[in-house]
C-alpha cells in the first residue's frame, strides 16, 4: 500500500487511474505537488513538480527565483525533484500562447530559448526532467514511478 499525496495548493490536481494498494490523499507538502508514503509511514524521497505548458514559461521567465527556491528547498530536505511537463518537447519548443482581451498573445520566451533552459538546469543536475503527452500519461507515470519505489524497499 502507499499514499499518493497531493499538495493542497495543487491548483488541477491530476486524476490518477484506479490501483489496488494506491490511495491518493490531499495533505500539504513542503516542496513539489506529489509526494509518496509506503506503507511502514516512510517517505520516498522524490517529489514531483507538475506543470501546464503556461505554468512552465510563467514560472520559468517572470517566477524563475522562485522556481529556483523551490529546486533548492527540495534539495536542503534530501528530496530528488521531478519536473513533470504536460506537454511534448516539440509543444514546448512551439512556444506559450494565451487569450486576452479577444486577441490570441504569444509569450515573450520563444520555444527554443524554454528548451535551452530546461536542459541546461537540467544537464547541472537541478531536477529531473520528463515530458509528457497529457494528463492521464503524466499521472499513470507518477504511480507508477512510486509503485516502482515501493517495489525496490521491500
Amino acid at each position: 500500500m502507499i499514499q499518493i499525496l497531493c499538495d493542497t495548493r495543487e491548483k488541477n490536481p491530476l486524476i490518477f487511474p484506479s490501483c489496488e494498494g494506491v490511495e491518493i490523499i490531499t495533505s500539504t507538502l513542503q516542496v513539489g505537488d506529489y509526494e509518496c508514503k509506503f506503507k511502514n509511514g516512510t517517505m520516498a524521497g522524490t517529489v514531483w513538480e507538475r506543470k501546464s505548458l503556461a505554468d512552465l514559461y510563467s514560472s520559468f521567465s517572470s517566477g524563475y527565483e522562485s522556481e529556483k527556491k523551490k529546486i533548492e528547498k527540495a534539495k536542503s530536505l534530501g528530496l530528488k525533484y521531478i519536473l513533470g511537463i504536460e506537454a511534448t518537447v516539440f509543444e514546448v519548443r512551439e512556444g506559450s500562447h494565451y487569450h486576452k482581451d479577444g486577441e490570441t498573445k504569444w509569450s515573450k520566451k520563444n520555444g527554443v530559448s524554454q528548451i535551452r533552459q530546461l536542459m541546461t538546469m537540467y544537464a547541472k543536475e537541478y531536477f529531473d526532467l520528463w515530458f509528457f503527452s497529457s494528463r492521464a500519461e503524466m499521472a499513470f507515470t507518477i504511480q507508477e514511478y512510486f509503485l516502482a519505489e515501493a517495489r525496490i524497499r521491500t
